[in-house]
């Protein structure tokens, strides 16, 4: 255990300073549309995914780089094509029951692939709850030191029934400069229709325009029942879970939203 906190210790001074020379982005990427991606197998490559993306106005890709204590192994062709196509490109990871690891874990792989931003998935082992409350403020304590400017982001659960508010730490996150990104899985969860994921937002302290909605399209659910939600919800920017199941009538559905959301000074 005192091998594993020294390293962590190592990398977190390492980490600080080469993360200090990291340029600001000039805009909120998250203000843009863009898209959730599990694994790059379920594609035959970069390039049609690429060419789709900036034709229908999407500019960011977040790739999965890790899934609690585990990595996940990129090809740096995918990040070169979906740059050369104009998109950011981030990753997002799991987090569990270990923020500390999870939050060096999530620095090294930034690192490692020279990523744009990061989206923490931070759920049910960070609620108070569940007890883990601690969690939310122990993970961006961390993965600030190693990553002072990247932008980043917290998608987690979208919202509870007025006047409720889900038992996380959201202070923490905000206080560090992180977006949120709230599930509005309404293929799933009625509750999450975007714009009541958004109202919960402002419920735990958010700002509308730190919000971005989440849709969920997978089983078959098709992007175009969200338009009109998304276009009422009042937020700025949204983003697609996930791309490895959108249909071709996906994309078109949501161009129009996508371009106005990327045309955003």
């Amino acid at each position: 255990m005192r091998k594993g906190l020294a390293i962590v210790a190592a990398v977190l001074c390492a980490g600080a300073l080469a993360a200090a020379a990291r340029a600001d982005a000039p805009r909120n990427v998250f203000d843009g549309a863009g898209v959730f991606i599990d694994n790059p197998g379920n594609f035959p490559g970069p390039w049609t995914l690429g060419d789709e993306l900036r034709r229908d106005g999407f500019s960011w890709v977040a790739l999965k780089v890790n899934d609690g204590l585990a990595t996940e192994d990129i090809d740096p062709m995918w990040i070169n094509v979906f740059r050369a196509d104009g998109l950011a490109v981030g990753g997002w990871g799991a987090e569990e029951k270990h923020p500390l690891i999870d939050a060096v874990l999530a620095h090294l792989q930034i690192q490692r692939y020279g990523l744009d931003f990061y989206i923490a998935n931070a759920e049910r082992s960070y609620e108070s709850n569940q007890r883990g409350g601690w969690r939310s403020a122990n993970f961006v304590d961390v993965f600030r030191q190693l990553e002072p400017t990247l932008p980043a982001a917290l998608v987690t659960l979208g919202a509870a029934p007025a006047p409720f508010v889900l038992p996380i730490d959201y202070a923490s996150w905000r206080n560090a400069g992180f977006q949120l990104l709230p599930e509005a899985y309404y293929n799933k969860y009625k509750v999450y229709r975007p714009d009541l994921t958004v109202a919960h937002a402002l419920r735990a302290g958010w700002t509308a325009d730190q919000v971005h909605p989440v849709i969920g399209v997978w089983g078959h659910y098709p992007a175009a029942s969200y338009v009109p939600l998304l276009e009422a919800d009042g937020a700025s920017g949204f983003s697609v879970f996930l791309a490895d199941q959108m249909q071709p009538g996906d994309f078109d559905a949501l161009a129009g939203l996508a371009r106005a959301a990327s045309a955003q000074p």
